[in-house]
């Protein structure tokens, strides 16, 4: 394996070779034929795998007594390798009881290590988690995120045990926080930590399931829909920046960030490839926001030059490259514009299509629209939106057109699947009681337009199925529904894995059985040893290129692998890769790298 440095972007002899494609959007270079969209193939393996954990609900909210509110939101799960043997680890978020981290032993089998770790939170109701390496020591770090229960940021000691740091870090923030992702903002080489936040839901009064939760109250979702260009004002989201010395200081409204709705999930890539990192967030109910990046981690407000019109309802997001152009799409997906849906307006919906307001067609004049300016809303689209990136932070929102308009959409999990060099995706979805079930997608890329083949790959209908074994309420089944899910080649065999969060109930831990095909796996770290997120990767291969980016979190309370996972289809070779860092001004190349192990790139 050779590393070299060289001028960015491209070399004169690959550029004689046509292996780059130029930095203005062009056309894909085709790959090789793709297999039948029934070669995924899934296997839950949850039973045999030590995994025993359950997510718990709060009853009086979502249960016998129902309100529609975050409570019914669920817990997210978080991957990473907390020990340093080189396997990757899952941390599983709860409402009620403790939280769990399982040590991966290998094989798809794991072991409970959240009291040695350190990482329970027994009287805490938790949201989300986020792995990252706050003090550049090498290893993972956790923070996680809370409904009033204080945010808490825990310091890996190096060996998967962890120390409660946040009071000193000063990021304990007490409020109705969701997602948290970590981030190079300033690109100054440590991490910055952004949290986002939603609206106070709650009362003062102590929940009945706990003296650490609080009571919450019945949203007025009806009035909100009535008037979809509405702001919605929560609580501020925060970007923490990181002062270096274990502390971080809250610089959100100096860095140009106003976001403070009920803000779900965040995202960031590099959109206009300048070598800074932009920031999406999303907004359950109103416009959503896009920050770009003026660089040192100034950020200004993009969204209606660049995005226009955003999902209404927004959950999660998440960046990732859908048609191989180099350029970062995004996707985000809309759950509350599909709340009108009850079991007996079922049989009104039309999964793939979008209405013109979030009331779908259970008020009088809804209907569905055949274009995005049919919207009753001059800010927002009812339904998931697909951005394709143009270039020039110009984006054009395509979610019909490439078959990315779902129903009941929580999460978002990117991996190429089948190893076939295309990026698919899995939705969680789903609603729980007193909704009747809704199947999780399995979307396979197919040259940029997307076909669901959950069935098919076994992944619908669950194990078990669709309702919850013994549990009942007023004599109703309660459904099965999931909320998030990470990826991660578990069990080393060269293909990717997936976890899935569910609510009130067992996670799923499936095994990727799908036939064997070539992947380069990349450890992109820096030179302590951290992950070095945001860093960009292109990958030459037989005459073709591969776009990746190494994310932290996004994609709602979910944040999957560190290990840079790129399918090569039936290559056995692979000429050159080529990787920009964020504040870099130059690539870094390695030519003919190994297919047989993951390759630890260490930046420069």
């Amino acid at each position: 394996m050779i590393m070299k440095r060289c001028a960015r972007h491209m070399t004169p002899a690959l550029l004689a070779a046509g292996l780059f494609v130029a930095c203005d959007r062009e056309a894909p270079p085709p790959l090789a034929p793709k297999a039948e969209v029934t070669s995924m193939r899934f296997v839950d393996v949850t039973a045999e795998s030590g995994i025993t954990f359950s997510h718990h609900f709060l009853d009086s909210e979502n249960g016998s007594t129902y309100r529609i509110n975050p409570y019914d939101h669920g817990s997210g799960v978080a991957v990473g390798d907390v020990d340093g043997d080189g396997k990757e680890d899952i941390y599983f978020c709860d409402f009620l009881g403790a939280n769990a981290l399982y040590r991966n032993l290998g094989g798809m089998r794991f072991e409970d290590i959240t009291a040695k770790a350190g990482v329970a939170l027994e009287r805490t109701l938790s949201v989300g988690a986020a792995f990252g390496d706050f003090d550049s020591d090498g290893d993972l770090d956790l923070y996680v995120t809370s409904y009033r229960g204080g945010n808490r940021l825990f310091a890996n000691a190096g060996d998967g045990t962890f120390k409660d740091v946040t009071e000193t870090a000063g990021v304990g923030y007490v409020g109705h926080s969701n997602s948290a992702l970590w981030f190079d903002c300033d690109n100054d080489r440590d991490l910055d930590l952004y949290v986002c936040n939603i609206g106070k839901f709650t009362t003062e009064t102590v929940s009945q399931e706990a003296s650490y939760a609080y009571a919450g109250v019945a949203l007025p979702f009806q009035q909100v829909a009535a008037a979809p260009d509405a702001r919605n004002p929560g609580e501020s989201d925060i970007l923490y920046v990181n002062q270096g010395n274990w502390t971080f200081r809250d610089e959100t409204a100096q860095r140009g960030i106003v976001s403070a709705e009920w803000n779900g999930d965040a995202s960031v890539s590099d959109i206009d490839r300048d070598g800074d990192l932009d920031l999406y967030v999303s907004n359950m109910f109103g416009k959503n926001h896009l920050f770009e990046n003026l660089g040192g981690g100034q950020f200004k407000e993009i969204v209606d030059s660049a995005l226009v019109r955003t999902s209404w309802g927004g959950m999660g997001a998440r960046f990732f490259d859908a048609n191989r152009d180099e350029w970062p799409d995004l996707l985000v997906v809309d759950m509350h514009s599909d709340m009108w849906t009850k079991s007996d307006t079922l049989a009104q919906v039309q999964a793939a299509e979008k209405f013109n307001t979030p009331l779908g067609s259970s008020v009088g004049g809804g209907r569905v629209i055949r274009g995005n300016d049919e919207s009753q809303s001059k800010s927002t689209l009812f339904g998931n939106t697909f951005f394709e990136n143009l270039g020039s932070r110009k984006f054009q929102e395509r979610s019909r057109e490439v078959g990315l308009e779902t129903w009941w959409p929580w999460g978002i999990a990117v991996g190429d699947f089948n190893n076939d060099g295309q990026e698919d995706l899995f939705l969680p979805a789903g609603m729980g009681f007193p909704y009747p079930y809704w199947p999780n997608q399995l979307l396979q890329n197919n040259d940029g337009h997307f076909v669901d083949v959950a069935s098919a790959a076994g992944i619908e209908p669950p194990a078990g199925g669709v309702n919850l074994p013994g549990k009942t309420i007023r004599g109703q089944a309660m459904t099965k529904s999931s909320r998030a899910a990470a990826v991660c080649d578990f069990d080393g065999d060269r293909d990717l894995d997936i976890v899935v969060a569910n609510f009130n109930g067992a996670p799923y831990l499936m095994r990727n059985d799908s036939p064997a095909r070539s992947a380069l796996r990349l450890a992109l770290v820096d030179k302590n040893g951290q992950p070095a997120y945001g860093a960009r990767v292109r990958v030459a291969f037989g005459g073709q290129i591969l776009h990746r980016e190494l994310a932290n979190a996004g994609g709602y309370l979910t944040q999957s692998s560190s290990i840079l996972h790129i399918g090569l289809g039936d290559a056995t070779v692979v000429e050159r890769i080529d990787i920009d860092y964020p504040g870099g001004k130059n690539t870094y190349a390695i030519e003919n790298p190994s297919l047989s192990e993951v390759v630890r790139v260490v930046r420069p």
